[in-house]
């Protein structure tokens, strides 16, 4: 049998240690003895081993530094994301309280809006109400200031009466006819009234046969009077030109005379477009003339 030489036993050794590392003295906390330690002095082998203590002293120390630093960015960053999912859940909770405010702010709004829209209905009522007493004790006041029976002729007008009585009453606006096509006769405008209109948004009007139509945008309107357009800021104001208008009723004249309107944009209220408009007429305007032309869904008091 042949035995292995010594290079082939050396080759075997190196493999197996490569294979199975075992603990270096450094690892079991042994300062390494130098390889030259016979030709060093005492005072120089106690020097190589100080500074070999002190080497591996701080590549402990250093390993344990490391190894807290990776403990504490693993704690952080565990506290981090915490924290971002805190910061979340509470964005979410006041995104939704948010919400639910602005939910109950339009709630109330539309609360308050239809509040206003019956107690404007119920102030139109009184309104009319108040009209047809006026002219009923008008036509009192004038029989007895003429003081004789009512001729065939005071019938006809009586009967004229009642029956714009009838138009307040019941709001027949189609019973009365009007036409200011026609331009200014050119009288003097001595007479000036103010009133507060609202007009429902892109709704085509009849006012005695004037056509009239108010687009609001909010901050801006578009009111156009017979045709004639104007666009106004809020707060701002336009002049119409100067126009005659006749309104009659079977053929009898009611209201006969020259007139210019001024309008202010006063902006958007209980969801109509609302104007301050001054109108000149060249003839007085009766208290109950405004109840016969208007129409039903638009609101005028006088200011």
């Amino acid at each position: 049998m042949k035995l292995p030489d010594k290079k082939s036993i050396e080759g075997l050794t190196k493999k197996v240690g490569e294979a199975v590392k075992l603990p270096s003295d450094e690892d079991k906390g042994v300062v390494p003895v130098p390889e030259n330690k016979e030709n060093m002095t005492e005072e120089e082998l106690e020097k190589f081993r100080e500074d070999e203590r002190k080497r591996i002293e701080k590549e402990k120390n250093d390993n344990d530094i490391a190894e807290k630093a990776r403990k504490y960015e693993a704690i952080e960053a565990e506290k981090k994301a915490e924290e971002e999912r805190l910061l979340a859940e509470k964005k979410k909770e006041q995104e939704l309280a948010r919400l639910e405010a602005e939910r109950q702010a339009e709630e109330a709004k539309k609360e308050k809006e239809r509040e206003e829209w019956a107690r404007e209905e119920e102030k139109k009522k009184a309104e009319e109400e108040k009209k047809r007493k006026e002219i009923e004790s008008e036509i009192l006041k004038k029989q007895k200031e003429e003081g004789r029976t009512v001729s065939h002729t005071g019938r006809n007008i009586l009967i004229v009466v009642v029956l714009i009585v009838a138009v307040l009453a019941a709001g027949y606006i189609s019973l009365v006819t009007g036409n200011d096509h026609l331009e200014a006769y050119g009288y003097p405008l001595s007479y000036s009234a103010q009133y507060d209109v609202r007009l429902p948004d892109n709704t085509n009007l009849d006012f005695a046969g004037v056509p009239v139509t108010a687009i609001s945008s909010g901050d801006s309107a578009i009111l156009m009077i017979d045709n004639v357009r104007r666009t106004m800021a809020l707060g701002e104001s336009a002049t119409y030109p100067a126009k005659h208008i006749t309104i009659g009723m079977f053929g009898m004249a009611l209201f006969d005379s020259d007139y210019q309107i001024t309008a202010t944009y006063r902006g958007v209220v209980t969801n109509k477009d609302d104007f301050l408009v001054i109108a000149k007429t060249s003839a007085p305007v009766p208290s109950w003339m405004v109840g016969i032309f208007k129409p039903g869904s638009v609101d005028i008091t006088p200011v």
